[in-house]
């Protein structure tokens, strides 16, 4: 029918829309808000046809037909819109998370990962990442999304970007991928309240492959959150969700080590309340202004696993016969003996403090070289307070405008794993964002959005040496004379079995600070013509970081025991740092036409733009790159040289069917394909460059160079920031230099993907999909030994040049809620290839990839009790209660096992050599037979090993070393992550009872467990191959739980931990 009036109204505000269909008896609404609506259509001798109960999720794209009758415009047909939307306009595999979800589902943390798990294709950052070092907040993301790597995925809220993520400090901001805009903003506890709060959240879509031109900028997924606005009716809530230690499980370790479950105390409150504006005699916001304030607190005590640490004894720290302090004695008043035989005595008095910095040992046994046990469990303070504020005001109903305030404010306070524990840190983080939206709806055709944000995300790191089980807090910036903005750092390495337990050991103190600063503008105009809806747009995005470290910092090694005695470092280093100003610059346009070529087919076309720079400053120095004709000529550029030259042609298409087999209501059959070239920034190892000479500098001293080091607490002379270009001939630079393909390319991918959905009564369908990805010109950073190059031995050099592969079979089954049940399950099966997962730390040898999941399932159910008929007492029991259960399980992490380095003689790179396999001999050694290996025994008992399974030792061996060089040669031929870490599986469960109070009034009663059944889940296996196994030796074993492996959020709410008990009050209105 041409020329139908086709009417949108949002129920909750009652604002509307309006529109007329075209020659072929089309209408488009475009920016339309997620909500509840009604659609109504009549058109002159027809009758007005309505439909009820229309719910539109962030970027939906809806066909909604109408069969108009014959009638008078005055008669109003009802009908009933679809419970379940079946996409039939494109090729894009995605699931929508919505308030049933996410108010009813047991969120640890109230923190949603565990709702972006339910999207199929996705696991968690491996739990490998930590033991490799190639894990932190602002170094590495948290979500692998279909094979891609963790740093490329893009996160919006209300439509800007969200990637605002801060570095804990400005060492982690310049080494890792947070200065560059790919990371989310978080809380201190990794928490996504710095996003958006769970009662602040309206929904939220994940887009996990071939997504429309529309969305780009990452190659991995696209998470767009929408947040709640004000409705004509005044709603809110208030609740409290509190822990204690006393309902929880203890950690698997403290039951392994004997050691009792510290305290756990959690209080998280708040409340939201939103509505119309109304000023009493002045003006009524009625279904046109409105308001939505949300707060959230938390204040929690946190409790962390036992650890061993080393630190010195007695003897060392003079607490030993205080009689006679020249001679250290035993308990039973002989001499204590060095490993050399000789009478052990106390440090000098001027190296004390800093040994006294160390706890005290509460195990008796020690060590001949000075070092005795501390085994150490505790508690660790945290906060968080997070406000937002949005406002809604419909102009007319052809325009809408919205603005929203955030701000988040977050603490944690953590002894320090590991180094030790009177280490203490203090990590303020602070997110704010300012963003304002106009929606205009031009003409029935032409429709605008423009979003605009402001977001700053400041992160800091104080770190004192404090009171802890017998530490004497000391000042070592005051003890060195160097002030309070100076690193010191005493390490002490135990020479014989000390070393093969604690390794090198210490402390540091000192001050750093960083920050993400973001403009962005977005701006997409919608046009309908015909059978075609038209989409162009803009995305522009500039960042601003900033990193101030320490300065100096001063490093003291002492090696041996005679080195603490006498103290005589054996390695002393005195650096400085610059503070870095990056700046990068995102642009992106893109052109999308879907097309609806029959009432069966639709054709979904586009082109995307990409655009970025490399990245500058907007102060001080540049990095410098390198130039030359090799390495062995390399040396830096001249000033303002970019580091590499910018490429404008990354023109990425999309194209995408869906074909409606079946149309028949509540039995629809659609199939779906399509594919395209997504673009990443590939500025994610930029800020490398700000670890180059004309950043820092460095002055050492080195016994094994024949030197004599300064004692502590004399300092040496304090280097001075050198400008590269005008040294004289000669003379080296006093950092290792960074050098950057000049012609670095935007690294891709090629996505495709072919699916089947079949609905299943209008409220559930079950969709199968295969999804596979080829990506190319991935960044890799080299370490170019360079020992004929005048100006320095080494150079580190960012290019491109990797691969990597990923084919799934993806299946999800949805339920919409119907007879009080939903439901969401999602199963894949994948296979990830690669030559490394990181963009540093590669090993350069093509295996299965750090998120190589085999076998990975989510599910989630939410189900409300039924009432019992006309039984009064049963209903009296019954009636209110609802259930809510969240399940995953999956198979084992790769391992990749750590062991010597190699020079390549062709491409003369420092390669991990990794290991020789030996033919024959089992992987994994199990039960008894693991145990008895290491022979881990305390008082007496035969400890087994975590989870009674270990990587065998005896299945590798260590390379030959080249007769010339002392080092290996070749590469190992053991397959890179070849061996695998444990599975994993958990469930969390919610039981909630409502209680009506008056009318719109109710108060709810939840009671939550995580991990409910205690299933004990191993993470990071120790991949280090440099010892033999034995009681000081963890080679191939777990040496943590899954929680406190995964490294960004914090353990106690992650995936892999004890069981954990929640109590909640919570009063709706």
């Amino acid at each position: 029918v041409v020329g139908a009036e086709i009417v949108l109204t949002n129920v909750d505000t009652n604002a509307q829309s309006r529109t007329k269909t075209g020659k072929e008896g089309l209408y488009v609404f475009a920016g339309v808000m997620p909500g509840r609506y009604r659609l109504a259509a009549g058109a002159a001798g027809f009758s007005v046809t309505v439909k009820n109960d229309l719910v539109v999720h962030v970027q939906d794209e809806l066909a909604e037909n109408f069969t108009l009758q014959v009638g008078s415009v005055n008669e109003v047909v009802t009908v009933s819109a679809n419970a379940l939307n079946i996409n039939t306009t494109d090729a894009s595999v995605s699931t929508v998370v919505d308030q049933t979800y996410i108010k009813n589902m047991p969120l640890n943390g109230r923190s949603f990962q565990d709702l972006i798990l339910l999207t199929p294709g996705i696991v968690t950052q491996s739990s490998q990442s930590g033991a490799n070092f190639n894990t932190g907040p602002g170094i590495t993301g948290e979500f692998s999304v279909n094979g891609q790597r963790t740093e490329a995925n893009n996160y919006t809220v209300d439509g800007v970007s969200g990637n605002v993520g801060a570095a804990a400090d400005g060492v982690a901001l310049i080494n890792g991928a947070s200065a560059s805009g790919s990371l989310p903003a978080a809380t201190a506890l990794g928490t996504t309240q710095a996003l958006v709060s769970v009662d602040d959240l309206q929904e939220f879509r994940v887009s996990s492959s071939s997504y429309s031109a529309e969305y780009g900028r990452n190659p991995g997924g696209q998470f767009a959150f929408e947040t709640k606005s004000g409705t004509n009716q005044w709603h809110g809530t208030a609740y409290d969700y509190v822990r204690n230690d006393f309902f929880d499980a203890n950690d698997w370790f403290n039951n392994y080590q004997n050691v009792k479950e510290p305290a756990l105390r959690q209080n998280d409150f708040g409340g939201t309340v939103g509505g119309p504006i109304r000023i009493p005699h002045l003006y009524n916001g009625k279904d046109k202004t409105f308001f939505f304030v949300s707060y959230e607190g938390l204040r929690l005590l946190q409790p962390r696993p036992a650890h061993v640490f080393g630190v010195p004894d007695y003897c060392i720290r003079g607490l030993v016969a205080p009689g006679s302090p020249a001679v250290c004695e035993n308990s039973d008043g002989t001499p204590m003996l060095d490993p050399n035989g000789q009478n052990r005595i106390p440090a000098p008095a001027a190296l004390q403090p800093v040994l006294n910095g160390f706890p005290l040992q509460n195990v008796s046994d020690y060590f001949p070289d000075g070092w005795a046990e501390l085994k150490a469990s505790w508690s660790d303070p945290s906060s968080i307070d997070s406000t937002s504020v949005r406002f809604d005001h419909m102009v007319t109903d052809r325009a809408r405008l919205f603005f929203r305030f955030s701000d988040a404010e977050s603490n944690s306070t953590t002894h320090s794993v590991d180094l030790i524990p009177s280490m203490i840190g203090n990590h303020p983080f602070t997110t704010r964002t300012y963003t304002g939206g106009v929606t205009s709806l031009i003409s029935s055709r032409l429709n605008n959005e423009f979003r605009i944000n402001y977001s700053s995300s400041e992160a800091a790191t104080h770190i004192a040496i404090g009171a802890f089980d017998g530490s004497v807090p000391v000042d070592l910036a005051k003890l060195t004379g160097l002030g309070p903005s100076a690193t010191v750092e005493p390490f002490f390495c135990g020479a014989n079995e000390s070393f093969v337990a604690f390794g090198c050991t210490g402390y540091l103190q000192g001050l750093t600070s960083s920050a993400q600063r973001q403009w962005n503008l977005v701006d997409t105009v919608s046009y309908s013509v015909g059978r075609h809806q038209l989409k162009f747009g803009a995305d522009y995005r500039r960042l601003t970081p900033f990193a101030v470290p320490n300065n100096p910092t001063v490093s003291y090694e002492y090696s041996s025991l005679s080195s603490i005695e006498n103290n005589n470092p054996d390695f002393v280093s005195v650096g400085v740092d610059a503070p870095a100003y990056p700046l990068s610059k995102n642009f992106s346009a893109f052109a999308q036409d879907e097309w609806r070529v029959s009432a069966r087919l639709s054709l979904s076309m586009g082109l995307r733009w990409e655009v970025n720079p490399a990245p500058g400053v907007t102060k001080g120095l540049m990095p410098f790159t390198v130039q030359g004709s090799g390495p062995n000529t390399w040396a830096v550029a001249p000033k303002g040289t970019p580091l590499w030259k910018t490429t404008w042609f990354n023109f990425a298409p999309r194209l995408g069917a869906a074909y409606s087999i079946r149309g028949q209501q509540g039995w629809e059959t659609v199939i779906r394909g399509g594919g395209g070239l997504f673009f990443d920034t590939g500025q994610q190892d930029s800020p490398f460059g700000f670890n180059g000479p004309g950043f820092g500098g460095s002055n050492f001293c080195a016994t094994f160079l024949g030197q004599t080091c300064n004692p502590f607490p004399q300092v040496g002379q304090i280097p001075t920031v050198q400008d590269p270009t005008q040294l004289p001939p000669g003379q080296q630079y006093n950092a290792e230099p960074v050098g950057f393909s000049t012609h670095l390319q935007l690294p891709y991918t090629l996505q495709w993907n072919a699916s089947v959905q079949q609905a299943m009564g209008k409220s559930q369908a079950l969709t199968l999909s295969y999804v596979g990805s080829h990506s190319g010109r991935l960044l890799q950073t080299d370490q170019i030994p360079t020992p004929n190059n005048p100006n320095y031995g080494q150079f580190e050099f960012v290019s491109n040049g990797l691969t990597s592969d990923y084919h799934s079979a993806q299946a999800q089954f949805q339920r919409r809620l119907s007879r009080g049940l939903t439901a969401l399950a999602s199963y894949t099966w994948s296979h990830a290839i690669d030559y490394g997962s990181q963009n540093i730390n590669f090993g350069y040898k093509r295996g299965n990839g750090d998120f190589d999941v085999r076998h990975n399932f989510s599910g989630a159910f939410s189900y409300d009790l039924p009432d019992a008929g006309h039984n009064g007492f049963a209903n009296a029991l019954l009636h209110h209660w609802g259930i809510d259960d969240r399940f995953t399980a999956r198979t084992g992490f790769p391992v990749t096992i750590v062991g010597q380095t190699y020079l390549d003689p062709v491409t003369r790179k420092r390669l991990p050599a990794e290991e020789d396999l030996n033919s024959g001999v089992p992987l994994y050694i199990y039960g008894s037979n693991c145990a008895n290996t290491y022979n881990n025994v305390v008082n007496g008992v035969l400890l087994p090993c975590p989870g009674g399974r270990a990587i065998n030792a005896a299945a590798f061996s260590n390379l030959p070393n080249d007769p010339v060089t002392g080092q290996p040669s070749r590469a190992g031929n053991a397959p890179r992550n070849f061996v695998r870490g444990f599975g994993a599986w958990q469930m969390d469960l919610a039981v909630r009872r409502e209680f009506p109070i008056y009318e719109r009034l109710k108060l709810q009663f939840r009671a939550e467990a995580f991990n409910v059944f205690n299933h004990p889940n191993f993470g990071a296996i120790d991949p280090a191959f440099f010892c033999t196994p034995g009681p000081f030796c963890t080679f191939g074993q777990a040496t943590a739980t899954l929680a406190n492996s995964l490294g960004i959020l914090s353990p106690l709410y992650q995936l892999g931990g004890a069981r954990s008990m929640q109590f909640a009050v919570k009063a709706v209105f």
